[in-house]
């Protein structure tokens, strides 16, 4: 759970910070504080830091070419924003009086353009003890993070190991409500660098989701994000699959939601819900409530059971080959779903209705069951739901 640059913002007003530009950023997490003077140094950003400048390589640049215009100060501060914005940092603070005295107003628009918050901070604000309060808050923070993660990864993988009291002074003590996000990602945009997923994730796209850090955690595993928040999941999992669809790395993941359960106890169980509605996800976005019979045949949690009634009503068509044994399934579902139709049947496969009915009779005669009784109807439906849900999961 980041610190965002607003709640720093907010926490320093001893320090007379003031905010001249880049207001519509100030949602994004703050990994780190960075001190520099060369945009040269640049390449050491990793993203979420929050920068702070005196502007002295301005001063060396006048001394260097006798230039005493203010060109430069626009110059070197553009360069500085852009770097800055092009490896996911979260803004900057300069350091004004000395060497840079007010901040050009091409710099203003081209941050409010950008979303990068700038700050300005007087000279005589000593930067070590600014640098020094936010990453005292950082580290602090980032403890309270790893322990609701621990937690929570205990709580959903290792309940004998979970211990709620751990929670205890976070902000999930004592929710009432939680549910879980999942969404894949692949492994081959980030060179198998799991520090550099984790810090794209948390400092590039999940400040873009627009929520306090402290509702919700996340961590990765067996190739998916695990987002548990403490509220219902539905709204912020379709914010989060719009911005996927719109990002560089995620754009092709697929994205799913469980339902809502009301006690910690449970994440195991709705872990396990939206995990099936991510493998039955036939597009890119799938809501676990959404899923229908589906959700009946995920809480059987042996799989043998699904495949014996299976076999029990359809198991005589795999005697056909594939391609005929998906025809006559495929047929069979057209019926039931038309009510019995045989001219409905027909038209929606693009057959004769004397087609329809010689498979149907021959159907009667293979499964050795009565087509027109309504309970065996519904059997073979269900064996049909029980096929396409066991494709879908494996």
């Amino acid at each position: 759970m980041a610190l965002t640059v607003q709640s720093i913002y907010n926490s320093l007003s001893v320090y007379r910070l003031k905010l001249v530009a880049g207001k519509e950023g100030l949602y994004k997490y703050v990994s780190w504080v960075y001190y520099t003077e060369d945009p040269e140094t640049i390449e050491f950003i990793r993203g979420g830091e929050l920068a702070i400048t005196t502007g002295l390589n301005v001063e060396r640049y006048k001394q260097n070419t006798g230039d005493k215009s203010s060109n430069y100060i626009a110059s070197f501060l553009s360069n500085l924003i852009n770097a800055f914005v092009e490896r996911n940092s979260s803004g900057l603070i300069v350091n004004v009086g000395k060497y840079i005295e007010t901040i050009p107003p091409e710099i203003i628009e081209l941050c409010d353009k950008l979303q990068f918050p700038l700050f300005t901070m007087s000279w005589e604000i000593h930067t070590i003890d600014i640098m020094q309060e936010v990453g005292n808050k950082i580290a602090m923070e980032s403890l309270k993070r790893r322990t609701v993660e621990q937690c929570m990864y205990d709580a959903i993988f290792y309940k004998k190991k979970f211990d709620a009291a751990q929670l205890d002074n976070t902000s999930f003590a004592n929710a009432d409500e939680y549910s879980i996000i999942l969404m894949e990602y692949p492994e081959f945009n980030f060179n198998n660098d799991e520090d550099e997923l984790s810090r794209y994730i948390e400092f590039s796209f999940n400040s873009k989701i627009g929520l306090n850090s402290t509702d919700f955690c996340w961590f990765t595993c067996d190739k998916k994000i695990i987002y548990v928040f403490k509220t219902d999941g539905v709204a912020i999992s379709k914010k989060i699959d719009s911005l996927a669809r719109k990002d560089k790395y995620f754009k092709s993941s697929k994205v799913s939601v469980s339902a809502t359960c009301h006690s910690i106890y449970e994440l195991e169980t709705e872990y396990h819900h939206a995990e099936i509605a991510l493998k039955l996800c036939d597009g890119f976005y799938k809501d676990y409530n959404t899923l229908g019979f589906f959700k009946i045949l995920a809480e059987v949690k042996n799989i043998s059971t699904l495949e014996s009634m299976y076999e029990d009503v359809l198991g005589k068509l795999n005697n056909f080959s594939e391609q005929k044994k998906e025809n006559y399934i495929e047929t069979l579902k057209s019926y039931i779903e038309a009510n019995r139709r045989v001219q409905k049947t027909a038209d929606e496969n693009s057959y004769h209705r004397n087609t329809i009915n010689y498979r149907i009779h021959r159907l009667s005669e293979i499964l050795g069951l009565d087509l027109q009784d309504g309970q065996t109807r519904y059997l073979i439906q269900t064996a049909i739901y029980i096929k396409e849900y066991l494709e879908m999961i494996r």
